[in-house]
């Protein structure tokens, strides 16, 4: 009964902590790096109000005629603000680009942008608030190409208790903003070794060669390595068999008998099947000799070499 209870409120805490966690979050988490046409935001037949929470986003236009609109951006956690910085802007005369720093178009604005805004003269606006609200107005006769890329990124502006990349200017930015194309950190930190990114820099060409030619100097020396490693293979096993075969000839003429040094007496006649020879005798022969063993001078009789045939 006791642990029936006890799995019961801890399923009822584990429900509060969940809506808890929604509440607090205001029901969405913030998007990761995205890719957005201000067309796809806006309306032209009424002002829209957009509250969208980022960690970092690229809002990009050109040539819209008769739009206004109103985007609201807010960061994940009160603890970040917003930096902004343009890739391309050139905005016609009758076009504007508003800034604010906070969550309405209402009151002063942080920048007006029009057509003698240059990106050098702009240069990285930041926000004091965790809001940035931009209000987007052109005329009817926008000429092609004329807009801006504008890269927005949250960010926390001290080193201390970053959980996430730090940026070599002290930027802390989401870890899912580094390696992905686009300076976040501002000083392109992000998209360097110092986020262990992949230089790929140079495009088509690897270790100064175009991809197809070292494609295939790869293959041709892959086949060398190949070939090469053949042939040591194969004179390995020949030197193996060959010694091999040495070491057999040399066992088997350490083991013949007249190789070893040593002549056993005969336990066949030498002489059989001839009526004409006789049978020899075993040593010792007649006339005596020295026995090295013994140390003993022997004499023998003159007698016959072989015994008396029958």
């Amino acid at each position: 009964m006791a642990s029936v209870q006890r799995d019961h409120w801890s399923y009822v805490v584990l429900q509060c902590l969940l809506l808890n966690l929604l509440l607090c979050r205001n029901g969405a988490f913030a998007d990761k790096n995205k890719y957005y046409h201000i067309s796809t935001l806006c309306t032209k037949e009424r002002n829209l109000q957009m509250y969208k929470k980022i960690d970092g986003t690229v809002l990009t236009s050109e040539g819209e005629d008769n739009l206004s609109c109103v985007l609201t951006f807010q960061t994940d956690t009160i603890l970040q603000r917003f930096m902004l910085r343009f890739e391309r802007l050139a905005l016609d005369c009758n076009d504007h680009l508003f800034i604010y720093d906070g969550a309405h178009a209402f009151g002063n604005h942080k920048v007006d942008l029009s057509c003698r805004s240059t990106r050098a003269d702009v240069g990285t606006i930041f926000t004091q608030s965790n809001f940035v609200t931009l209000k987007y107005v052109t005329d009817k006769w926008t000429q092609p190409g004329n807009g801006f890329k504008l890269v927005i990124t949250t960010f926390k502006d001290s080193p201390v208790g970053c959980r996430d990349f730090l940026c070599l200017n002290s930027f802390c930015i989401t870890k899912d903003l580094t390696c992905d194309g686009v300076n976040h950190c501002g000083d392109n930190s992000d998209e360097t070794s110092h986020a262990f990114c992949v230089d790929d820099t140079s495009g088509t060409e690897i270790l100064g060669m175009a991809v197809g030619a070292f494609s295939a100097f790869v293959t041709v020396l892959v086949a060398c390595g190949i070939f090469v490693a053949g042939v040591v293979v194969c004179l390995c096993r020949r030197a193996r068999l060959q010694r091999q075969d040495l070491e057999l000839e040399s066992q088997n003429t350490s083991t013949h008998p007249l190789v070893a040094g040593h002549q056993p007496y005969p336990t066949v006649p030498r002489y059989t099947n001839s009526p004409d020879r006789q049978e020899e005798k075993p040593p010792p022969y007649p006339g005596g000799g020295y026995s090295p063993g013994t140390g003993i001078t022997y004499n023998v009789h003159d007698e016959g070499l072989y015994y008396p045939t029958k």
